[in-house]
């Protein structure tokens, strides 16, 4: 295993976050392998499949770990139809040789959301959080069936009260902040040791 590429939106590109404090690059320090972070802030799962060619095969890694999917929930977009696009990309990927590991967004912090300027999502911020958390377990279902591996982002941002751990975020209620890169960082390291026995 000599290079992962982490493909996604703002989750992964790193938002408000300088780049040394973002999980790719707290990744890449843990693993000691080349991690290229092809994260676009607001970009969707087509998005993300659109540019899969240019920005993750014309890389050849040896895996690309996929994370999408708050950003089509905020247009209202079908959870069908993002979850299509997520595996679309994970057999270009298998078709490649390069192996795909998907992972789950984060859930969303409405206490913070509140009080920010952010333009609300189309269905309103309690739907699209119910929308999120269907997509996730549509996500890990189709994941578990497809025997394609999958890191449970979601889960880790809550409590055992299945609250959100509202230190993670930044004060948008959508972006981790650097302790919550960390921890994704060291969920990421864990689980891609035990799939592809790393050091």
């Amino acid at each position: 295993m000599n290079k992962i590429v982490c493909h996604g939106d703002s989750l992964t590109e790193g938002a408000d976050i300088e780049r040394q404090h973002t999980w790719p690059v707290l990744l890449e320090n843990q693993l000691r392998i080349e991690v290229v972070n092809t994260g676009i802030g607001g970009d969707t799962s087509g998005g993300l499949l659109g540019r899969f060619s240019f920005d993750v095969v014309r890389c050849d890694p040896d895996a690309v770990l996929i994370m999408c999917g708050t950003n089509d929930l905020w247009w209202d977009l079908d959870e069908k139809v993002i979850v299509a696009n997520i595996f679309a990309m994970a057999c270009q990927a298998q078709y490649r040789d390069i192996a795909p590991v998907l992972a789950t967004p984060l859930p969303l912090h409405l206490e913070f959301i509140a009080e920010s300027d952010i333009t609300p999502p189309l269905s309103g911020y309690d739907r699209c959080a119910s929308k999120l958390a269907n997509l996730v377990e549509s996500i890990k279902t189709s994941a578990e069936n497809s025997d394609v591996p999958c890191i449970d982002f979601y889960n880790l941002f809550l409590d055992e009260n299945r609250k959100v751990k509202g230190d993670y975020f930044l004060e948008d209620g959508l972006h981790p902040n650097p302790s919550g890169h960390r921890l994704m960082a060291e969920k990421t390291a864990r689980v891609l040791r035990s799939i592809f026995f790393l050091a």
